[in-house]
């Protein structure tokens, strides 16, 4: 059946679990082997003998369920890319019902809207971060829960709600502007962050 915007919504919150528990690999055909793995287990039907020209990969869903399609064609390095597209694109991504279609492309493509290229650029970009194992290359709320902004009365509360916006600061921005995707991708930035965010809440020192 298809996936419904509740079931989606589950699916997204797995797949964030499951990244941040999963391993660095250098080798990138092992990692080929952990984000197939890490999609089927979540439901999603995967097929590597897709005979595809120009697209490298199609996210689809439809009344048989969630399919992800890569193109046989690929060798190792560019199916571990398209296998990280798929997964940051159901992450970042809308799918629509009944039946919707995402298409990655290698390179620059044309696209209808300005929000469709957004996602794109969005996608692309946190793929990047998934392919390289090191997800603080990007805005933890894509892949963490994180403190809310909230009204605070509190020396505490109102540290983790200054978090809490600078994160959904981050999130924003981070699917919207290509400068600010670029300069939160930069080592020196992640690792400056991460320093902000031991100040705001020293109980959880993880949190970037």
């Amino acid at each position: 059946m298809t996936m419904n915007v509740l079931e989606l919504d589950d699916t997204r919150r797995q797949l964030r679990d499951r990244l941040r528990a999963m391993p660095d690999v250098g080798d990138p055909r092992a990692g080929v082997r952990r984000m197939r793995a890490l999609l089927q287990e979540m439901g999603v039907q995967c097929d590597d003998t897709a005979e595809l020209e120009d697209a490298d990969a199609i996210l689809l869903t439809s009344g048989r369920g969630m399919e992800a399609l890569i193109a046989s064609r690929l060798d190792d390095d560019q199916r571990h890319q398209a296998y990280s597209r798929i997964v940051a694109r159901l992450i970042i991504g809308q799918m629509h019902e009944p039946i919707d279609a995402k298409i990655e492309y290698h390179s620059k493509h044309s696209t209808i809207s300005r929000q469709e290229k957004e996602e794109d650029a969005a996608v692309a970009k946190f793929a990047t971060a998934l392919a390289e194992g090191n997800l603080n290359l990007a805005p933890r709320p894509l892949y963490e829960d994180v403190p809310k902004l909230t009204l605070a009365f509190t020396p505490r509360t109102a540290a983790l709600s200054t978090l809490g916006g600078m994160h959904l600061w981050s999130d924003y921005w981070y699917r919207r502007s290509t400068m600010y995707r670029w300069w939160r991708s930069r080592r020196d930035v992640s690792s400056a962050i991460k320093r902000v965010c031991v100040i705001l809440n020293p109980r959880r020192p993880a949190a970037a």
